[in-house]
């Protein structure tokens, strides 16, 4: 739950108690019960402090994100103790739901927590969480009251439990609006500042390291490794926008990085991103921690291309031009098609990365070199298998046979046919290795 009345009293917010029709009650009845929900109301306003600390508390400590400094903590403190104040004044002097006004804390704290991106997911179990709170704490004052009347009591009950649900109903659409506007406009000028320094730093133009960290809030002088987030389909929503932003922090975190990653947006479906590392090289299984990330539900509709650790300026844009040849390479070649991770510490990766700029030329060169061994079926691919196995035996029949299992001969008489239909050209080796490596990366349809 989350803040008092914008004037500091009575700005109460939520439903007024609703008025019963399917059972009339008497002008005294009403009145009693009327006078009692008021106490109630009044009783709520008394324990607010109490109620603040203990909440405070319990939604710190069990919801993801609420917990991320003491100023934020504190800010939860101030929306806690509006809320609850709130509620308490409606049910004192029966206010109507269109006579209230938000919140001040609670609307600056929905702000906040965007600005940190806390998911919406944390600010919602968080008005559930302190609805229940309220609710108990309510029913424990009825059942103090000591009343005789079972009827009275469990009207009074109904009354209070209507208020409580209508006003988080209300503050909760209020706030989320709140948190969804102000997370759209945060990634957008968060992308604008941080691009123009990022740009800058990328094209070798002169930027002080100071100068840059201070636009940026990121450092160019420790070890880092870059990423490229894009979405795999172009959707262009704010939850999009923000499961990227999540993603990539998450990353942060597997990189064992003690520092908030810098993100800034390329366009409006892909994220450039610089991850602080503790050391100048990743951890033996961070890739594949990071990959599993990639590969899971979390990551649905997110690719990610990562370069290698670097250094200072020269690491930063060196790791960036890496992660962007990466993504190159899952963009055009078949064997990363499906890939959500793709590295370019692979080393296939790299090999890519070079012929990417001209695949067409690859691809037509690898053709002439494998003649029709570069065609589809059964017979053509034991055909290629055998070959590379052969070359990269250094030409050794036998130990081609040892290792595909198959007789010497036919190895031999597979070689014998795939040099005649190259017509007499002398076949070498690692022209052929390197032919067979290009079709097995590129893909038959290439």
């Amino acid at each position: 739950m989350t803040g008092r009345g914008s004037d500091g009293a009575t700005a109460p917010a939520a439903a007024a108690a609703p008025r019963r029709t399917a059972r009339p009650e008497s002008a005294a009845h009403d009145l009693q019960l009327r006078e009692l929900i008021a106490r109630i109301g009044y009783a709520l306003q008394e324990e607010t402090p109490q109620i603040v600390d203990e909440m405070t508390g319990l939604l710190s400590d069990r919801v993801a994100g609420l917990d991320q400094d003491a100023q934020l903590v504190q800010m939860l403190r101030a929306s806690v103790d509006g809320n609850v104040w709130t509620i308490g004044h409606i049910l004192t002097n029966d206010i109507a739901i269109e006579s209230v006004q938000p919140s001040t804390a609670a609307v600056e704290y929905a702000m906040r927590l965007a600005q940190r991106d806390v998911q919406l997911g944390s600010l919602t179990r968080a008005y559930y969480l302190g609805q229940s709170m309220v609710v108990r704490r309510g029913i424990d004052m009825v059942d103090a009251l000591g009343l005789d009347d079972q009827d009275l009591q469990m009207n009074l009950v109904r009354r209070i439990t209507d208020v409580i649900h209508n006003y988080i109903d209300w503050m909760l659409q209020y706030v989320t609006n709140v948190f969804v506007a102000e997370q759209a406009k945060w990634w957008t000028a968060r992308a604008v500042t941080n691009a123009a320094a990022v740009l800058k730093t990328l094209r070798g133009e002169p930027i002080s390291s100071a100068g840059f960290e201070a636009r940026t809030k990121y450092s160019l002088d420790q070890h880092h490794v870059a990423l490229i987030a894009w979405l795999e389909f172009d959707n262009s929503t704010t939850e999009d926008q923000r499961q990227v932003d999540q993603l990539l922090r998450r990353v942060a975190a597997i990189l064992q990085s003690t520092k908030p990653p810098l993100i800034t947006a390329a366009d409006r479906t892909t994220a450039w991103a610089w991850v602080a590392t503790p050391t100048p090289e990743l951890a033996d299984d961070a890739l594949a921690r990071v990959a599993r990330l990639a590969e899971s539900a979390e990551a649905n509709n997110v690719r990610v291309a990562i370069g290698v650790p670097g250094s200072g300026v020269a690491g930063f844009r060196r790791s960036h031009e890496q992660a962007a040849k990466a993504r190159l390479v899952a963009l055009g070649a078949q064997r990363f098609r499906e890939a959500q991770l793709v590295a370019f510490s692979d080393p296939d990766v790299g090999f890519l990365s070079l012929l990417m700029h001209d695949t067409k030329s690859a691809v037509t060169w690898t053709r002439e070199v494998l003649g029709d061994v570069a065609s589809e079926g059964e017979q053509q691919t034991a055909l290629r298998e055998t070959l590379a196995t052969f070359y990269a035996t250094g030409e050794n029949s036998s130990k081609t046979a040892e290792l595909l299992g198959l007789h010497r001969n036919t190895v031999r008489q597979r070689v014998a046919k795939f040099e005649s239909e190259r017509g007499g050209r002398r076949a070498d080796g690692m022209e052929i290795s390197l032919a067979l490596k290009l079709f097995d990366l590129l893909g038959e349809g290439t």
